[in-house]
């Protein structure tokens, strides 16, 4: 299931490359970056632990890519969100280089991750038609499959995929249930 998580989280970034290049998806570049930084960082440290990281490979993969397209195509807003986003990651980061011990830095990453969301989260709620539903729909689906991938459920083995969980939950809420809803 670890295999098939990392398969369909990278899959998932095709459509939502096209939607990007087309203009139909409007990225928040602050939050891929985020994610592309921190979730590499967390790569290593999961890598370290020894604990699965098929979802996370997929991840940072196309998180990259899209990064990029986020730049030429996105909308760079500096509002207070995004400036918080940026505070919570590079304080995440910080207290896992001072304490430099894996299990504090995936947790420090993945609080990260989930504070670079909120820029994506606040556009989605703003115009969920920014977002493109049916990547958001196959991450959410690589999640369950990360989720049922676990082997032990420990810190350092469940935080990535329950954060990575919350956030596809959160953007299929915004991004497919509020349009059906309006």
């Amino acid at each position: 299931m670890n295999t098939i998580s990392g398969i369909l989280f990278f899959v998932a970034f095709l459509p939502y490359v096209v939607t990007i290049v087309n203009g139909q998806t409007v990225p928040s570049p602050l939050s891929w970056a985020i994610w592309a930084s921190v979730d590499s960082l967390a790569l290593v440290a999961m890598i370290k632990k020894k604990v699965a990281v098929g979802q996370l490979v997929g991840a940072v993969s196309g998180a990259w890519i899209v990064t990029a397209l986020a730049i030429i195509y996105g909308k760079p807003e500096m509002r207070l969100m995004e400036w918080v986003a940026i505070a919570g990651a590079l304080v995440g980061i910080a207290l896992w280089k001072i304490y430099g011990d894996s299990i504090f830095g995936i947790v420090c990453s993945q609080i990260a991750v989930f504070i670079g969301a909120l820029p994506t989260f606040a556009g989605a709620y703003a115009n969920p038609g920014q977002e493109d539903a049916l990547s958001w729909c196959i991450w959410t689906a690589s999640c369950f499959c990360a989720l049922l991938a676990i082997k032990k459920w420990t810190l350092a083995d469940a935080l990535q995929p329950l954060t990575f969980t919350t956030i596809e939950i959160v953007m299929v809420l915004l991004v497919v249930v509020k349009p059906l809803l309006l």
